[in-house]
C-alpha cells in the first residue's frame, strides 16, 4: 500500500533513530508533565519573557499522540531517501534542516503576524519542518512505481455511451478519470501531518519543504556539509557496541533462568524438568516491541 521498498529499517539506521526519539520524547513528556515547555508562541514567550530557549526546543517534541502516529508512519516510508543517500549522508540533511528551519518557521510566523487581518500567534511543537524537508527530496528523488486510475461515470454516461454505439451519432462523455502513483499514500500522511494543527503546522510544513526544495537545487547554504568522518565512525561504532552487549546481558538473563529451573528441578517425572525454550526466555527491550510494530508491510 505504502512505498514499494523491502520492510524493517534495514540499511535504514537514521530512520530507526527518528521514530525511537519521537515516540519516547513524547511519552516522556507526557510523563513527566513538561509538555508545556515545548510549543512557541511569540507572544508571550518571546516579546513578552524573553525565553529564546524555545526557539532551539519547540521541534523536539509533539503534543498528541495522533502527530507521533502519522509522523512516525511518514518518516517510516521515507527511509527509502536514507537508503539512496545513505545513513551519514541522510543524518547531515536532516541536521542541516533543523538548523535552518529551528529558526526560519517563527520568523515567517512573525512576518504573518504584521498581516492586520492574520492574528496567529503559536507553532505547535515537533519535528514537522525536518519530516517535510525529507518529503521534498522524496518528491524529488525517488519514482513512482506503479500508477492506477478513478474514474467516475454517471448513468446518464452509460446510457447515452450505449445510444451512441446504435447510431452514428457522437455523444459527449460525463466521465471524470484520476491518475494517481504509489506515492499518493504518502502524501496523504504528509497532508495529516501539515494539516494536524492549523495554521501553524502548515507553516512548519512549509517552511520544512522550503528548506528540502533549496538543497536539492543545491542552492541551500551549507548544503554539502557532512557529519564529521571519524565523529561518524566513534559514534557508530559506539551505539552498536551498545546494542550488543544490551541483547548479551539479556541472553544471558535468560540463560541463567533456565538454568536456575534446571538445576531447582520440579514438576517433571524423576525430578526431570520440562525443556525451556531458550528464545520465549530470552528478555526483549521496550524500544525492540516498539518497533516491532512498524515492521513489515503496511
Amino acid at each position: 500500500m505504502f512505498a514499494a521498498t523491502p520492510p524493517g529499517f534495514k540499511n535504514a539506521p537514521i530512520s530507526k533513530l527518528f521514530i525511537t526519539i519521537t515516540v519516547s520524547a513524547s511519552i516522556i513528556s507526557s510523563i513527566a508533565g513538561i509538555k508545556h515547555y515545548f510549543f512557541l508562541q511569540l507572544v508571550p514567550h518571546i516579546w513578552g519573557w524573553g525565553q529564546w530557549w524555545r526557539l532551539i526546543v519547540w521541534e523536539f517534541v509533539y503534543l498528541n499522540e495522533s502527530e507521533v502516529l502519522f509522523a512516525s508512519l511518514l518518516v517510516y516510508n521515507l527511509r527509502v531517501i536514507e537508503r539512496m543517500l545513505g545513513s551519514r549522508k541522510y543524518a547531515s540533511m536532516l541536521i542541516l534542516s533543523y538548523a535552518f528551519t529551528f529558526l526560519l518557521a517563527p520568523c515567517i510566523l512573525f512576518l504573518l503576524k504584521i498581516v492586520p487581518s492574520y492574528s496567529a500567534n503559536y507553532l505547535p511543537p515537533g519535528p514537522t519542518p525536518i519530516i517535510f524537508a525529507a518529503l521534498a527530496l522524496y518528491h524529488d528523488m525517488i519514482p513512482s512505481v506503479y500508477k492506477f486510475r478513478i474514474s467516475s461515470a454517471s448513468p446518464s454516461t452509460e446510457s447515452a455511451e450505449s445510444q451512441s454505439s446504435s447510431s452514428s451519432e457522437p455523444s459527449s462523455s460525463t466521465s471524470h478519470t484520476i491518475t494517481l502513483s504509489d506515492k499518493i499514500f504518502v502524501y496523504i500522511l504528509s497532508v495529516q501531518v501539515a494539516l494536524a494543527q492549523m495554521p501553524g503546522s502548515l507553516i512548519c510544513a512549509f517552511t520544512g519543504w522550503l528548506v528540502g526544495v533549496l538543497w536539492t537545487r543545491e542552492v541551500l547554504p551549507g548544503r554539502n556539509w557532512r557529519i564529521p568522518e571519524w565523529w561518524w565512525e566513534r559514534t557508530r561504532t559506539q551505539g552498536m557496541a551498545s546494542l550488543s552487549a544490551f541483547g548479551t546481558g539479556h541472553g544471558m538473563a535468560g540463560a541463567n533462568t533456565e538454568t536456575a529451573g534446571a538445576a531447582t528441578g520440579g514438576g517433571g517425572e524423576g525430578g526431570q524438568t520440562a525443556p525451556t525454550n531458550t528464545a520465549a526466555t530470552q528478555g526483549r527491550g521496550f524500544g525492540s516491541q516498539i518497533l516491532d510494530t512498524f515492521r513489515g508491510n503496511f
